[in-house]
């Protein structure tokens, strides 16, 4: 039995933004913010024991995992959408009935079994905290995936007309890495403490231009034969392609690794939230719209009706993991703030690692596209 949309493809990333913001299915979205923000409050009067907000964390993921996997069936799909309810308190929970009631079961059966051992829940804890770790190097490859997948579907990088490349398509690129690890050294360095009233540190900034601009150019070297390669049918789609994708990479690792400077160094501010909400809303869209697109011939549960319940599930498993590793920390802003810049680390790493592959030419059958 096919779903409401008959299985339909996500044909964008833009298209998927409106799916995630559409008013049928926004209540998930408000359970994923006020269920955060409950359980970190949960784990602040729970002192020494984060193990039960790890178990609901988890519960929760589990919970939308299994109706983004069966939530293609319309009996299912209909009951969590808004427009099954005719008031406007129905409206707002009765498409969070399913997935609050398979919570409540599942953390139900935990907590009464294995739950109900303190190590145990000390061990969950952990683990769901190390899963950030896990998160943190699939942010990067969900971001290079999509982004890939993006430019290789555009109709720029369709253009066949043949074309050789040059040095300047490589020296393009150390331009724009200067003019971005520049930008953000200034933003960070200058503007954003002025602007807050506190005091700037240039000289860190000026280490951090210097040694974040050295370790782009020696990956974008190492990648100088996929920029310009020695190929007689490279064409202009190729070389749209290649500069598009390395200067939006190039963007998001150095922007990456000016978060981890900042609170590695102890500068971060209250700007943190609203840096990570972002980085959590553009990690869930590029991982939706990469599995959703990796191969659409096999992956099959992942369809107009059920992106919104598999970025539901990702997002409680990457809040899980920072809520609980708040709760392990005897002090939460200074220790997160560390966290957090390890995190960014690992996903600007795992996009230097990745930009050869990222670039690199392959063939597409685009009859699909048409």
């Amino acid at each position: 039995m096919e779903s409401a949309n008959g299985d339909l493809p996500i044909e964008s990333p833009w298209d998927l933004v409106k799916i995630l913001l559409s008013p049928k299915t926004l209540p998930h979205v408000f359970l994923l913010i006020i269920g955060t923000g409950g359980l970190f409050a949960l784990i602040s009067i729970i002192d020494n024991d984060p193990g039960f907000a790890a178990i609901i964390f988890t519960s929760a993921m589990l919970s939308y995992i299994l109706l983004g996997i069966f939530g293609n069936k319309p009996t299912i799909f209909k009951w969590l959408q808004t427009s099954r309810y005719s008031t406007s308190l129905g409206r707002i929970l009765g498409p969070l009935t399913l997935p609050i009631s398979l919570m409540g079961i599942i953390s139900s059966i935990i907590l009464l079994t294995i739950g109900g051992d303190k190590q145990i829940r000390d061990i969950w804890a952990i683990s769901l905290a190390s899963l950030f770790i896990f998160w943190s190097i699939g942010q990067g490859l969900a971001l290079r995936s999509s982004i890939r997948d993006i430019f290789l579907r555009s109709k720029s990088s369709n253009n066949s007309e043949k074309i050789a490349p040059t040095n300047w398509d490589l020296r393009r690129l150390y331009i724009g890495t200067l003019i971005f690890t520049a930008s953000i050294s200034i933003v960070r360095g200058a503007v954003i403490p002025n602007a807050l009233g506190s005091n700037s540190n240039l000289i860190s900034w000026l280490l951090y231009f210097l040694v974040c601009f050295s370790i782009i150019l020696m990956f974008l070297q190492i990648a100088k034969d996929n920029i310009i390669p020695f190929d007689t049918s490279w064409t202009k789609g190729d070389k749209t392609r290649v500069h598009r994708t390395s200067q939006l990479i190039i963007f998001l690792i150095v922007w990456h690794f000016s978060s981890a400077w900042s609170k590695l160094s102890g500068e971060s501010s209250g700007a943190i939230l609203i840096e990570e909400v972002v980085l959590v809303i553009v990690t869930v869209v590029s991982a939706v719209w990469a599995m959703s697109n990796k191969n659409k011939s096999n992956i099959q549960f992942i369809s107009k009706d059920t992106a919104i319940l598999w970025a539901i599930a990702f997002g409680f498993g990457y809040a899980g993991s920072i809520t609980v590793i708040s709760g392990l920390t005897e002090s939460v802003l200074g220790d997160i703030s560390q966290t957090l810049g390890i995190g960014h680390v690992l996903t600007a790493v795992t996009l230097l690692i990745g930009f050869n592959d990222s670039i690199s030419r392959t063939k597409l059958i685009h009859s699909e596209e048409e």
